[in-house]
């Protein structure tokens, strides 16, 4: 007799046992055979399926391999990336920062347009060499990131620049009225900038130059303001825009013995690893 059957017998056997000892009133021939037919029934199924089942059951059993996930492996990850990454990797992260920063601080800008004038500033400061927080500063200064920005004197745009004096520059945009575009408003800008650091040699006098105020003693302390800005700027690309957002709400600390020169307005000499550590990393200056 295979051992199948004899666990079939026994189960049925069981079966009946229990039954006569709650029914012992109830030992009927007819009732006796239909419970072991009941039984037997159920043994072979019950058989069945444990041999259908067992190589599933095995299977199951099976330890499961899975990667240890942490936040430690995690960070360690991050670490490296961080350590290979690339300066355009670091320039990428900026620009997201800033335009955080801005959209915040700044409560009728969102981040997506934001992002766009930003992107478009690293644009424009990379092909004329100039720092382009330096470029968002005085965006913030003269028109709050507002594209449609006017002032009673003519200036439009996100850097107000007077389109009608410098209508040539506006030629390959379609004319005057791209003044109002964030692509042509601040590539235009970005030139007269350009111009005025050309000039004057220094980045104070062409920030006085770029006010208007070429001929007064005094910018007004817009180039404080500007400056001040792009302070917060730089703190905000560099990963810290809560920090950023609370300096910007106070008064200017910004030191008017600041250093003086056309050269620290450039995208060369500001646009490097060391300067936003946080975002750098172990990386070496690749710029």
């Amino acid at each position: 007799m295979t051992k199948q059957k004899i666990v079939k017998q026994e189960s049925a056997a069981a079966l009946v046992s229990d039954f006569n000892s709650y029914c012992p009133k109830h030992k009927t021939k007819n009732l006796r055979r239909i419970l072991l037919s009941v039984s037997a029934a159920c043994a072979v199924l019950v058989g069945a399926a444990s041999v259908h089942f067992q190589p599933m059951l095995r299977a199951a059993e099976a330890p499961l391999r899975i990667k240890a996930l942490s936040y430690h492996t995690f960070e360690e990850q991050d670490v490296r990336d961080t350590a290979s990454q690339t300066i355009d990797d670091v320039l990428e992260r900026m620009q997201e920062n800033a335009a955080a920063f801005i959209s915040q601080h700044y409560a009728k800008v969102s981040e997506e347009d934001a992002l766009e004038i930003v992107h478009q500033a690293f644009i424009s400061g990379k092909e004329h060499d100039i720092d382009p927080l330096l470029i968002l500063a005085i965006i913030a200064t003269e028109s709050s990131f507002n594209p449609n920005a006017g002032s009673s004197a003519g200036a439009k745009g996100l850097m107000q620049v007077h389109a009608k004096v410098h209508a040539k520059r506006f030629k390959e945009y379609g004319g005057v009225k791209a003044v109002h575009e964030i692509e042509a408003g601040i590539e235009v800008g970005t030139q007269i900038l350009k111009e005025y650091l050309n000039k004057t040699g220094s980045l104070k006098g062409a920030l006085k130059y770029y006010v208007g105020a070429a001929n007064h003693k005094t910018d007004g302390g817009y180039s404080r303001k500007v400056l001040s800005m792009r302070s917060h700027l730089q703190m905000a690309a560099n990963g810290e825009i809560q920090a950023a957002r609370i300096q910007a709400r106070s008064p200017s600390k910004f030191p008017e013995d600041h250093q003086d020169h056309k050269d620290f307005a450039t995208y060369s000499a500001n646009m490097k690893l060391e300067k936003f550590p946080s975002l750098a990393g172990d990386s070496q200056n690749q710029g």
